[in-house]
């Protein structure tokens, strides 16, 4: 099957409704990277998109920052859970794949190419490293923005830019292809972060077999619903909206 028949249900349901292009009052219409400091936190629940269980409380905190990099330490339910790296402006350089396992990034994995506006569209390719094992894939991130639309989270309502990454991780082996996964976000520029994010990916099976002539060889992975319920300046709490 060809990648671009694969996500052609996802492009329809991203573009089902064309979301505004122009920001709305008192926002520019090309966004910039946000200040950033040491200090800063974004706290998130997760929960299933299929079950809407809970699958955690993850906090994001800003511990370092270097001239071409940021370090962020994440915990779960209080507990210390992973450490992330990310440019300056969020793409990221050390971080997990969707449902997958962490990787290293080279070039940065284009998560938020900004400046970011409407009708913005990319495309990259980047070499993930598995650190623990040293293992490469080739992946493929193609991406656009849809436009503007007013979001409520837990933290608030946002006015907020929603972006599209569809991503192919180039994990293929002899048993199964590689990974497809779907990212949305939405970017609220009055907080400077990601509000909600909706992520999902499957594969195809290679070793599935077709019953009376009806294939269905992909298997669903994790879908992740991710949404803001508070964040702090610097250790200050905020909520412009």
């Amino acid at each position: 099957m060809k990648k671009s028949a694969f996500f052609a249900l996802l492009l329809l349901a991203g573009c089902a409704t064309p979301l505004p292009q122009a920001p709305p009052d008192g926002i520019p219409a090309s966004i910039p990277p946000p200040p950033v400091s040491v200090g800063d936190s974004w706290t998130y629940q997760w929960h299933d998109g299929y079950t809407q269980f809970s699958k955690g409380t993850y906090r994001y905190t800003v511990t370092a920052i270097a001239p071409q990099r940021m370090t962020v330490q994440v915990t779960r339910d209080g507990e210390p859970a992973s450490t992330q790296i990310f440019t300056r402006d969020w793409n990221w350089l050390e971080k997990p794949m969707t449902n997958l396992q962490n990787f290293r990034y080279s070039p940065p994995y284009p998560a938020l190419p900004f400046p970011l506006e409407a009708g913005k569209t990319w495309q990259a390719y980047i070499t993930a490293t598995d650190p623990a094992t040293g293992q490469t894939n080739r992946v493929r991130v193609d991406g656009d923005v849809l436009g503007w639309e007013r979001v409520k989270v837990p933290a608030g309502e946002f006015d907020a830019l929603k972006l599209r990454r569809l991503v192919y991780a180039g994990n293929a082996d002899y048993d199964r292809g590689e990974e497809n996964i779907s990212e949305f976000d939405w970017y609220a520029p009055r907080i400077g972060q990601v509000i909600k994010q909706v992520s999902s990916s499957r594969y195809l099976d290679k070793r599935a077999s077709c019953d009376f002539g009806y294939c269905d060889n992909w298997v669903r992975n994790d879908w992740n619903v991710i949404e803001l319920v508070r964040f702090e300046r610097g250790g200050a709490s905020g909520n412009p909206q």
